[in-house]
């Protein structure tokens, strides 16, 4: 039995309390006399105004409700004119909006003489845990924000506040998304659909109730599996054999520990559940084959019988096998494939790893989840094929996969924020066994896996202190949809495209049924680019290597396309580095004038640059290179001329940031890169710029 359980018509259990300073909500009645109910609904009470508002949720609400400037009287108007009566329409727009924000924030913040009955050391204690309080308040935090936005852009109304639908309302899902969806319904779009039938499709996954769409978009949200498996196939002893079978199969895996920038140490935990339908081919040696030939040499045969068996084409086949000496199968499969994957801490992976399952991260038990673990959940069908064949004791396996379908999952960023996303998954799988010895029976060999997939999210990001923060992420847990940009509770919302890829190398044996397999070589490539309503971007590009060789480049875009002043950063971790490596580093960052230092043990190591460090970097090995008397070099690097492998000149050779981070983040220099660049130190009489911090990696 393999189960994997999911969210499917659950509420989450855990979320964090409601803020102190809410309004209290008046119970409703059970039931109210007919009297008492007979006023027309539109003498409903009517929405505060932030003047009126009794917390800073009342106020932040009451000032997003402000209405938006008008624009539909200036139709027809010329572009300059329209634009002479519609700013300064915003500019007032935008005022209003701070000095209602202002006032709030005014009225709202703990005042000292709130606390004058009490003594003065105790007094101050209480006031300032109380304003403490209220400025971590996100409502508090919300309403500085407007004030100063609407500083920074009086004339431009705020994009959250013309956003358009939600970024996974049906009708703005692509039609890819929204054929997928139908699909496990059991609706099949044809190829190539006309327009009416489009429109049916979006009409149709329109109307289903929120957990039937949940559900539709989100398939790997709940399954459970058990595993009876039927086929038919030629019998065994025939030495060309065709067959077909339906198979479900459980599988559990559980990474290495992985050290990332910013110190933080994860394994990835997975659990899948596949079924297929498949269809083989083979030819080749047979059991009966290899019985017969142990009982020819042990003399066991009379030749009686071995004249039997010769004289029989048909017979001779069947029992000695094919007059070829390679064996070989291919196989086809079509199914599913039902994946939980997620991103743990070492100390869950332990949990795990005992086969302790309730440590999994959770998306319906959030604040449970540790700050930077994530669950993500799939559901995709899939079609592949498989190769394997053998000569004499060498034989080897490949195996090809593409899976397609839908995913969505919960990450949590930080202490209160967690991002939410959902979207088609699309994954290619490649495995491949070469190895000596007997398929079958025993064999020993090496082992790659590479795998690639590309997702296209919709993802926001929640505040759980918010009343619409939750109220944003049950929904999502229920109905699968991605809440619009509609801050506080929803502090971000877009899409990302992103890549993923991975390759392990590994060394094996088979017994039997039985394997066994050691890592020796892995590397994983993700390129995550986020586009959000306002229109900027941000793009994280990490690799890592053999799990303690990390590098990763953020950059952010702003609206208007171009890239965003100092918010290029370059990350480089070094984990479980040498401790003698590591004193030459410090040593070299904190410069001539500084006292050396040493460590004891194994370090992590994690050095961090923005571009006018790296090309000042760059300008370091030039002038290295000048003091040490390389001849020519110097003037070859200049006049662009230069090729050499030493880690130096491929620094003094770079033409831009990216070039120079190329050199530090090649994880060839790993081993020599800090004693050179404490021999660049020593003679230049330049500490390395950009910042290094060390903690100890505990072994």
């Amino acid at each position: 039995m393999v189960d994997i359980n999911g969210v499917r018509a659950q509420s989450p259990r855990t979320l964090p309390a409601e803020e102190p300073q809410a309004a209290p909500q008046p119970e409703t009645p059970a039931s109210a006399p007919a009297a008492d109910t007979a006023a027309p609904a539109a003498a409903a009470a009517k929405p505060k105004t932030a003047e009126e508002a009794a917390t800073p949720q009342e106020a932040v609400q009451a000032i997003h409700a402000l209405p938006l400037p008008r624009r539909d009287d200036l139709a027809g108007m010329p572009g300059q004119v329209a634009s002479s009566v519609y700013t300064p329409r915003v500019e007032a727009f935008n005022a209003t909006r701070a000095e209602q924000a202002q006032a709030a924030l005014d009225r709202f913040a703990p005042q000292r003489s709130d606390f004058a009955g009490l003594n003065g050391a105790t007094a101050s204690y209480e006031y300032d845990n109380a304003l403490t309080a209220y400025q971590s308040n996100p409502y508090t935090q919300e309403l500085q924000r407007i004030v100063d936005e609407a500083k920074a852009q009086p004339a431009q109304v705020p994009a959250y506040l013309t956003a358009g639908q939600s970024t996974t309302n049906v009708s703005s899902l692509p039609l890819e998304q929204v054929s997928s969806a139908l699909g496990v319904l059991g609706v099949k779009l044809p190829a190539n659909p006309s327009p009416e039938q489009v429109q049916s499709a979006y009409e149709l996954l329109g109307k289903l109730p929120d957990e039937a769409l949940g559900w539709a978009m989100n398939p790997g949200s709940q399954v459970n599996f058990s595993t009876p498996v039927i086929g038919a196939s030629t019998p065994s002893l025939i030495p060309a054999r065709v067959g077909g079978d339906v198979r479900v199969e459980g599988e559990v895996k559980l990474s290495q520990v992985q050290t990332d920038v910013n110190f933080q140490q994860t394994q990835q935990f997975e659990m899948s559940a596949q079924m297929q339908i498949t269809g083989s081919a083979s030819f080749g040696k047979t059991p009966l084959n290899r019985i017969y030939g142990w009982a020819d040499k042990l003399g066991v045969l009379s030749p009686g019988a071995k004249s039997l068996v010769e004289s029989s084409p048909l017979l001779r086949n069947v029992v000695k096998g094919l007059p070829i000496p390679v064996s070989a199968s291919a196989e086809t499969f079509t199914g599913t494939r039902l994946t939980y994957q997620a991103t743990v801490t070492p100390q869950q992976g332990a949990q795990l790893a005992k086969g302790d399952l309730a440590v999994a991260p959770n998306p319906l038990d959030p604040m449970n989840m540790p700050v930077g673990t994530s669950v993500m959940m799939r559901g995709q069908t899939l079609e592949g094929t498989s190769f394997a064949a053998s000569y004499k004791l060498l034989n080897g396996e490949t195996t090809h996969t593409e899976l397609k379908g839908q995913g969505f999952g919960v990450r949590r960023v930080d202490a209160n924020t967690f991002e939410v996303y959902s979207g088609p998954v699309k994954t290619v799988e490649n495995e491949m066994f070469l190895g000596i010895g007997r398929r079958g029976l025993i064999s020993a060999g090496i082992g790659v896996d590479k795998s690639a997939d590309t997702q296209a999210m919709s993802v926001a990001r929640l505040d759980l202190r918010t009343e619409e923060g939750r109220a944003a992420y049950q929904n999502f847990m229920s109905s699968g949809q991605i809440p619009n940009w509609s801050p506080p509770g929803v502090s971000q919302s877009g899409k990302s495209e992103i890549f993923n890829s991975d390759h392990v190398a590994s060394v094996g044996a088979n017994l039997g049924s039985l394997s066994w397999m050691q890592e020796i070589n892995s590397s994983h490539l993700t390129i995550n680019r986020t586009t959000w309503q306002d229109g900027s971007i941000e793009q994280t590009n990490s690799y890592t290597i053999n799990n303690d060789h990390s590098s990763e480049v953020s950059f952010k875009l702003g609206a208007d396309g171009k890239p965003i002043e100092g918010a290029t950063t370059y990350r480089v971790m070094l984990a479980n580095y040498n401790e003698s490596l590591t004193s030459y580093m410090r040593n070299a960052f904190d410069g001539q004038g500084a006292k050396p230092k040493s460590f004891d043990g194994n370090q992590h190591v994690q050095l961090t640059f923005n571009d006018s460090q790296l090309m000042q970097l760059r300008d370091i090995a030039k002038d290295y290179l000048d003091k040490t008397g390389r001849g020519d070099l110097p003037g070859m690097i200049r006049a662009g001329s230069a090729a050499s492998n030493d880690f130096e000149v491929k620094l003094a050779m770079a033409n831009t940031p990216g070039e120079v981070f190329a050199v530090v983040s090649n994880d060839f220099s790993r081993n020599f890169m800090a004693e050179n660049f404490l021999s660049m130190t020593g003679l230049t009489g330049q500490s390395i710029p950009g910042q290094m911090v060390v903690r100890d990696a505990g072994n």
